[in-house]
């Protein structure tokens, strides 16, 4: 299956991913995040705190499935690598801020969220898959 303008479309609209990372002892550890699909890689801001960051900076292997949760079933299961990143983590956060939030409240989630340090994670696919058919979408979006 190749990457079409209904799966760019898909991952443009504000939908939830369910982000896994292996933690020390080699225990799942699945987070809702927000996430932004850009140049290929999965954009993701979160405070540098979180178990997922401190996962990642040990093992950068993830896994994570953005789809729908109610009939018909669609999405997509994503299999790549992790890297944490503090460059341009303002603009990123803004541009995933405006993909979730109304207009009338980005300005004040942003700030929100700008309290507290900030890293980005960058996620590069190395297999697609889509969840209907477990058919690979690409190797790389």
């Amino acid at each position: 299956m190749r990457i079409t303008r209904k799966l760019i479309d898909f991952l443009s609209e504000p939908r939830v991913m369910r982000l896994a990372t292996v933690s020390e002892d080699g225990c799942p550890h699945v987070t809702s995040v927000w996430f932004l699909y850009k140049d290929k890689s999965f954009w993701v801001s979160t405070s540098e705190d979180r178990i997922k960051v401190r996962n990642i900076a040990k093992n950068p292997c993830v896994s994570c499935i953005i789809d729908t949760d109610k009939p018909p079933y669609k999405g997509i299961i994503i299999f790549g690598r992790a890297k944490l990143s503090r460059i341009s983590v303002k603009e990123m956060t803004l541009a995933i801020v405006k993909k979730y939030s109304p207009p009338n409240r980005v300005t004040k989630t942003f700030e929100e969220l700008m309290r507290y340090r900030r890293v980005l994670i960058k996620i590069t696919p190395t297999r697609v898959l889509d969840i209907m058919s477990y058919r690979k979408v690409n190797d790389k979006l």
